[in-house]
């Protein structure tokens, strides 16, 4: 019988809980990940040919007086087999680490960095089905960033890529809106625009932007046909003047109510499948 740490003091736990701050999960490169459906994501994640090298647990916290299936010990199986340390903690310890009502006895702790990718690591050697890429232009909002992660892991988008400044994808909020997305789609975090042009020409990318002030509706043009990246503003400004400049063509959704416009994630999401439409339409 292991351990049981029962102490919210103990320095292991001290450490986990202030990865509920961005300082702290820079300092440790990790964050924490609590729920079977976020985790079994990980697990799907690290059998999947994209994401496996890339997902590293290292630490699993588990109090088994919280399971309630026996999918909780199979996932607390295959994490340590992947190399997770194996932590036992009492139930008051673990609600302290998660930030849900229910983490469901896990809570998992993971490398940043590996998570992380550059442009050149997104280059295909496929050339045959048409490509999404998903850049999000400073978003500020964990949740809208987590959402947009879900949409485009679930319409089979090749990436998001975030221009700078922009919110920490992991994130409590951003982690929970992503549903275990985190896991399963390449994040690319890029300051340099000119560098986004350069890649974006030599792997046969149009920018596609959307713009509330755009004279076609995406309906109205075919500006979502082939292997795009979909634009998407700040949530206060819109897009930056450089992306406006990279975008080929720029389309609105059409609105006939009286809302001043759509939250981002609600106007990316209908918009990515509207280009999963017009490209899969046998999906």
């Amino acid at each position: 019988m292991k351990d049981v740490i029962t102490s919210t003091s103990n320095p292991r736990i001290v450490d986990a809980r202030k990865l509920t701050q961005k300082k702290h999960r820079l300092q440790q490169n990790r964050f924490a990940a609590a729920g079977l459906q976020i985790l079994e994501m990980a697990v799907e994640g690290m059998a999947s040919t994209r994401m496996a090298s890339r997902i590293r647990p290292l630490d699993v916290f588990f109090c088994e007086e919280l399971f309630v299936s026996d999918m909780a010990r199979r996932i607390l199986t295959e994490l340590t087999a992947a190399g997770a340390s194996e932590v036992a903690v009492s139930q008051r310890v673990l609600e302290t680490l998660s930030d849900r009502e229910l983490s469901q006895g896990l809570v998992g702790t993971f490398e940043i960095k590996s998570l992380l990718h550059s442009l050149d690591e997104l280059n295909s050697d496929d050339g045959k089905q048409p490509r999404l890429l998903v850049v999000l232009d400073r978003p500020q909002y964990p949740g809208n960033a987590g959402t947009l992660i879900r949409t485009a892991d679930a319409v089979g988008a090749d990436a998001i890529i975030l221009i700078e400044p922009a919110v920490d994808t992991f994130a409590p909020k951003s982690i929970r809106a992503a549903m275990g997305s985190i896991f399963a789609i390449p994040i690319v975090r890029l300051s340099d625009i000119a560098t986004l042009e350069s890649w974006g020409r030599n792997a046969g990318i149009r920018w596609v932007g959307a713009d509330a002030s755009a004279g076609h509706t995406v309906w109205d043009c075919d500006a979502m046909a082939g292997s795009i990246g979909l634009l998407l503003g700040n949530e206060g400004e819109g897009l930056q003047p450089q992306l406006q400049q990279l975008a080929a063509s720029t389309i609105r959704l059409p609105q006939r109510g009286g809302a001043e416009s759509l939250n981002v994630s609600i106007a990316g999401g209908i918009l990515m499948y509207e280009w999963m439409r017009v490209n899969r339409p046998d999906s």
